[in-house]
């Protein structure tokens, strides 16, 4: 088994310290999940383990050094929330249930929110695409507005400052119940100068996505150097912002962006091998993903904001209860507070509120793209260059 536990992050890294590269060796899970059922010291650990002082020592400074585990009195607990698979059959009935909530909130914002998309530039100009209710109701709305919205109404942590640089929320689910590859919640995003690259829902079955901003990561851990990658993404955001209001043909491409020739050439031949663009007819290009401008964005903000705060009058009602059942899993008993633990629950509750709207037929389920996964893919334009 090359996982005992799987992790997920909410937030950002620091240059010093990787969650995922600092979890990734067996032995720091099966530590992390003794230590996580009940504090113990070294030699507890070792024994329980069958391994040296020495080597759990050297794992438990590293964890500890970057925050994700502290010591008390010489005994060991993990500082960010584990759920055992027991902790997560106690919590199943609670996220279906307030999955439930959000579903019938989304429904009765259907309307208003289907109109705003019908005046988007995108639409207004013919193009239809079926993943932009799952972008703005799954990706915008429920995941990246949903943990500001919460976060406001003291519901949860949005991110924490952690050892190492970086502000994010960690947290861990033993392996076995639930399938977080195939759970609508993973957003992948960057903005380089003002384009903002997404990707929103499933990830591959193998691999990294093979779209932006996922190409230009792997360009960084490459060692490109980051100031030539803005200039890329630039670049390629250029062309898909030029295509937002029209097609074009590959030489008014050229002639209104000022790209040559041959770098505009392979640009357009990787975004129309990532189906971000495609050749409508002879030598003219069309998008292939939505692009939003910024003033549309702001707009869905708003709407998306009054939804939300429909779903956090829910939560907030059964606010007792959801603190009756945390009490009863072992991050409670490690002493993580329910707001951080809630903000990886959360993820899980609104992945399942995506697969309820998905089946019911309320929104559309993102395309399967080149590389397998299911995800949508799309570009906001913060800011527009004259």
């Amino acid at each position: 088994m090359d996982k005992l536990i799987e992790f997920a992050m909410c937030g950002s890294e620091g240059r010093e310290c990787n969650p995922y590269e600092l979890v990734r060796p067996i032995e720091r899970q099966r530590i992390l999940l003794l230590i996580n059922v009940k504090p113990l010291d070294v030699e507890s650990i070792a024994k329980e383990l069958n391994m040296s002082s020495e080597c759990i020592v050297q794992h438990l400074e590293e964890l500890k050094r970057c925050g994700l585990v502290r010591e008390e009195g010489g005994l060991y607990r993990p500082s960010f929330a584990i759920f055992t698979l027991d902790d997560q059959r106690v919590l199943k009935q609670l996220i279906e249930e307030l999955a439930r909530d959000v579903v019938q909130v989304v429904n009765d914002w259907m309307p208003r929110i289907r109109k705003a998309l019908n005046e988007l530039i995108v639409v207004r100009r013919g193009l239809r695409f079926a993943e932009l209710e799952y972008i703005v109701v799954g990706a915008l709305a429920l995941d990246y507005q949903g943990l500001d919205v919460l976060s406001k109404e003291g519901l949860l942590i949005k991110s924490k400052k952690m050892p190492g640089g970086g502000e994010y929320v960690f947290a861990g689910f033993e392996v076995g119940l639930f399938d977080f590859k195939e759970s609508w919640m993973w957003g992948h995003h960057s903005v380089f100068d003002g384009y903002w690259f997404n990707t929103h829902g499933k990830l591959p079955p193998r691999g990294r996505r093979f779209a932006f901003p996922d190409l230009a990561w792997l360009w960084y851990e490459q060692g490109m150097d980051l100031n030539k990658i803005v200039i890329k993404m630039v670049e390629i955001g250029d062309i898909l912002n030029a295509l937002l209001g029209r097609d074009l043909s590959f030489k008014e491409l050229e002639r209104e962006l000022g790209i040559d020739e041959a770098t505009l050439a392979l640009d357009l031949s990787l975004l129309m091998a990532m189906n971000y663009v495609g050749v409508v007819r002879e030598n003219v290009w069309r998008l292939s993903i939505p692009v939003l401008i910024a003033e549309e964005y702001e707009a869905i903000k708003q709407l998306s904001e009054s939804m939300l705060r429909d779903v956090a009058t829910r939560f907030s009602r059964k606010l007792d209860k959801i603190r009756e059942v945390y009490s009863r899993t072992s991050p409670a008993r490690n002493s993580i507070p329910l707001e951080e633990a809630f903000n990886q629950v959360y993820h899980l509750v609104f992945a399942r509120a995506l697969d309820e709207l998905i089946v019911e037929g309320v929104i559309a389920e993102p395309p399967e793209r080149v590389d397998g996964g299911k995800y949508a893919a799309f570009l906001i334009v913060l800011s527009r260059k004259s």
